[in-house]
């Protein structure tokens, strides 16, 4: 027998799409958010990243107080051109040669079909909304342009995370990027005292700021470091990158401080010219227990018989900028495993429930 859900996820996951080229799929799901009697409209996120579709936003109007953002995103990682989805052994895989984008139309099946569930049972519910957002895969960028001011839920959730469906995710890491640029003096390699080495400005930097995990909360990378020239001068110019990740924002600011203090110094002592520079990607959230996105959860979960495991997450989703938007949400697992890859499985049973799962959220948010 045809599953809907099932049906609609392998439509989607044949249109061919990647970030900042989503066009043909805005267009499609704008159709279908339509055909729901959502108002739908798209913001002017596309010329902001250089893409060719922006943001989706919907609203399907409720009959009882309260008001529920659902969320997911609508981009996929490259080699997402000429999906063959296919189901096999209790699974929608693809025929092996790219991903099978459930990271994340998993999410967006699941929100279609939660609202036609809502539609169909005739209940009273309260206010949807609705975005499908672009550019999520590079560094989370869609939100990043996102008008927040036009929603009106206090909370919400976002359909995307890898894990067997009652996985939901209180919190993520918050991400920054670090760049190094270093300016010294050349000189040949047998006077050494007569230039100032880059790269040793460099090293002695890095030397001074921590690495790795920094504590149970951080975790820092610099993965990056070269000063390109002959190896009998001394190198005047040296670059490093780095990426930063925590789930405290006062940490992840604590520690950008610290590397562009350490800078200044080091550059006082080596005698050569620093520029430390950062840019905060996004931040991290946490959303604790006794909020309104858990306890929902824990309700929607008991009514469907699904074990509840709530975990820590670690990369960025949507729900970093959401949560900093003031919008409380939580991330949730719709049954995808090896997402960006071509080994990307999605489980069958998961994704069907995932719809089940969306229209209890609806009928739970009311006039919460």
């Amino acid at each position: 027998m045809a599953v809907p859900i099932v049906e609609e996820f392998i439509e989607l996951a044949e249109i061919d799409t990647v970030s900042r080229q989503e066009r043909a799929m805005v267009d499609a799901l704008k159709g279908k958010l339509e055909a729901l009697g959502c108002t739908v409209r798209e913001d002017d996120t596309a010329s902001k990243v250089d893409g060719t579709a922006g943001n989706l936003i919907a609203v399907l109007e409720g009959q009882t107080e309260g008001s529920v953002l659902l969320a997911a995103h609508v981009d996929r990682v490259q080699n997402g051109f000429g999906i063959k989805p296919r189901v096999r052994d209790g699974k929608i895989v693809s025929d092996g040669t790219t991903v099978l984008a459930a990271d994340d139309l998993s999410g967006v099946a699941a929100i279609l079909d939660g609202l036609r569930r809502v539609q169909a049972s005739g209940a009273r519910h309260p206010r949807v909304e609705v975005l499908f957002s672009v550019c999520e895969e590079i560094g989370v960028q869609g939100t990043l342009h996102l008008d927040p001011a036009q929603f009106q839920s206090k909370f919400g959730f976002v359909l995307d995370s890898p894990g067997r469906i009652g996985k939901v995710l209180d919190s993520a890491m918050g991400k920054a990027e670090l760049f190094l640029e270093v300016t010294g003096k050349s000189a040949h390699a047998a006077y050494p005292e007569l230039g100032v080495s880059a790269t040793r400005a460099a090293v002695l930097l890095l030397s001074r700021l921590g690495d790795g995990r920094i504590d149970d909360e951080t975790v820092l990378n610099w993965s990056y470091l070269v000063a390109p020239g002959p190896c009998n001068a001394i190198p005047d110019k040296a670059s490093a990158k780095a990426f930063a990740m925590s789930r405290d924002n006062d940490k992840l600011a604590a520690y950008l401080n610290a590397f562009v203090d350490a800078a200044a110094q080091v550059a006082k002592e080596r005698g050569a010219k620093m520029d430390a520079s950062y840019v905060v990607n996004y931040p991290s959230f946490y959303v604790p227990s006794d909020r309104p996105p858990i306890r929902i959860m824990e309700r929607v979960f008991s009514k469907l018989g699904i074990p509840i495991s709530v975990q820590h997450g670690a990369g960025g989703l949507d729900a970093n900028r959401l949560n900093g938007y003031g919008i409380e949400c939580v991330g949730l697992a719709t049954g995808y495993s090896g997402n960006h890859t071509v080994n990307e499985v999605l489980e069958l049973e998961d994704l069907i429930r995932s719809g089940e799962m969306v229209e209890q959220i609806i009928l739970e948010s009311a006039a919460v």
